[in-house]
């Protein structure tokens, strides 16, 4: 066992920050090669928790990555993303995050029945390389909207008074979506149209064997990454949607415990690991903060839950009840919450700059990961482009702004970036007693008591390069040492069974 040892480090010089600042071209020189990452798996219990392989509790603070999702092109003078490539992962870990939540559409892995796109599947391996050059962890999302691309109403079709068109959106491919020839028009948001719900409903009968093709999908992209570390887990579907029946949890449930079973099987059949489970709660969540969840659907442990926490956002509920409500329903299934979406959309981000900071706050709180929507929206985005035929809004909300539709980058905000890009725990040989992290005045309090088991000098702290000479103090913490990537600081060093380390 360590003694209890207090350490003072002498502070360096500050560098360069540039830390809110549009994506920078890359650089020259040769990219760093992929390395491997510690295995996560989460825990349950009281103190549930994601773990690394060395027993620290691990922070997934992320963002969302649409790249290479395929969506409906309203306007086809307008592209639906922007490329991806190797910078937007550099520029993500330069900002602050350890984590993308990658989206990745079904349409797209399996665009007719049974033909499983391998060449796509090569650009999500690309992707996950990426972020492994970059210290990422990357959660795939099988990732729809108002059930997916082929829900349009087509543009001389006129909508009943009380109606609209709808747009198509992303997930399910054509040949999946069965409508029984209900109505596109929506009477009010998307998921409202007579055929969203009946694709779902469809869905969720498993009706042509649909669900089945979709469960099977999910144990071969499971198998492909099946021994993949920085692969932490896949999210089995984003924001559910409702059919026609009176609710929908237990066929929500049924086919999440299908799925899993897919994945594990996968994983068996790749050679690989357990990879955590991310599990949603069905669109209405999003919509209220909060609603029914599926009865227990697995025997699975490595599982968390992940509701998206759009509190003061786009739900009406206030943080603190956004935080409870996830908290609540994840002690029900004894695991930790993951906010696999949250963010903020004002016209100008200085107009959320108090909701962002609360929200920092109970993150911090609780201890809870989760990913800001999203790194970059095009013009072209469904989002963004409201109606079949439309014109995009004047700009896009993603963290890197665009303004449409000429579609050029503008700089990430101090109002989020700073926030964001705060001093955070990537890595505590422990449990997290206390946490506080001031994105604007930089100070920082980190305590814990020590795990058995985990290993003692895991400890990992990332600080951005704008707080780089604040002054550190520490109790419980040896061999504490400053490592320096992209620009930003990471403190490492080795617990006692009480610690505690401070900034500013």
């Amino acid at each position: 066992m360590l003694r209890l040892l207090t350490a003072l480090v002498t502070s360096c010089a500050a560098l360069a920050a540039g830390l809110v600042a549009a994506p920078a071209p890359a650089t020259a020189g040769a990219a760093p090669e992929p390395r491997p990452l510690p295995r996560l798996h989460a825990t349950t219990g009281a103190h549930a928790a994601v773990v690394d392989a060395r027993g620290a509790t691990v922070l997934l603070r992320g963002v969302n990555v649409n790249g290479l999702g395929e969506y409906f092109q309203a306007n086809p003078d307008f592209e639906t993303t922007i490329p991806l490539t190797r910078t937007d992962f550099r520029e993500i870990a330069r900002l602050g995050f350890n984590s993308v939540r990658l989206i990745i559409s079904w349409s797209r892995l399996e665009p007719t029945r049974g033909a499983y796109d391998t060449e796509y599947v090569a650009q999500v391996r690309q992707a996950v390389d990426w972020a492994a050059s970059y210290g990422l962890y990357v959660v795939l999302d099988m990732h729809q909207d108002a059930w997916g691309i082929a829900v349009d109403t087509p543009q001389d079709v006129t909508c009943p008074a009380g109606t609209s068109p709808s747009n198509g959106w992303d997930g399910a491919p054509a040949w999946a979506t069965i409508t029984d020839g209900a109505s596109t028009c929506r009477p009010g948001e998307r998921e409202t149209a007579p055929a969203v719900k009946r694709a779902w409903q469809n869905f969720y009968d498993d009706t042509d064997g649909i669900q089945t093709e979709l469960v099977t999908t999910w144990g071969r992209l499971a198998q492909d990454f099946a021994g993949d570390s920085t692969v932490a887990g896949f999210d089995l579907l984003n924001e559910p949607g409702f059919g026609t029946a009176a609710g929908n949890d237990a066929d929500l449930g049924a086919f999440y415990g299908r799925a899993i079973d897919a994945i594990r099987r996968g994983e068996r059949k790749g050679g690989g690991f357990s990879h955590i489970v991310f599990f949603e709660p069905n669109v209405l969540w999003s919509a209220f903060g909060n609603w029914t969840t599926p009865d227990r659907f697995t025997k699975d442990r490595n599982l968390v839950f992940a509701p998206h926490i759009y509190a003061e956002s786009l739900s009406p509920n206030t943080i603190a009840q956004g935080f409870a409500n996830a908290q609540k329903a994840a002690a029900s299934y004894g695991v930790t919450v993951w906010s696999g979406e949250w963010g903020f959309f004002p016209s100008e981000p200085s107009e959320s700059a108090d909701q962002v900071e609360r929200y920092a706050r109970a993150e911090d709180r609780y201890g809870y990961g989760g990913a800001w929507w999203d790194w970059k929206q095009a013009c072209g985005d469904p989002h963004m482009t409201g109606q079949p035929g439309g014109q995009p809004a004047a700009v896009s909300p993603s963290l890197v702004r665009y303004t449409c539709p000429d579609q050029v980058a503008q700089p990430v905000d101090p109002a989020f970036g700073d926030v964001l890009g705060r001093t955070v725990p990537r890595a505590v040989p422990g449990r997290t007693t206390r946490l506080t992290s001031d994105g604007r005045t930089g100070a920082f309090e980190l305590a814990g008591r020590h795990t058995p088991g985990a290993q003692r000098c895991a400890l990992r702290v990332w600080v951005p390069a704008r707080f780089a000479d604040e002054r550190v103090r520490a109790t419980g913490i040896s061999h504490l040492r400053r490592t320096h990537t992209l620009g930003n600081t990471v403190l490492r060093g080795c617990v006692a069974d009480t610690f505690r380390l401070r900034l500013g």
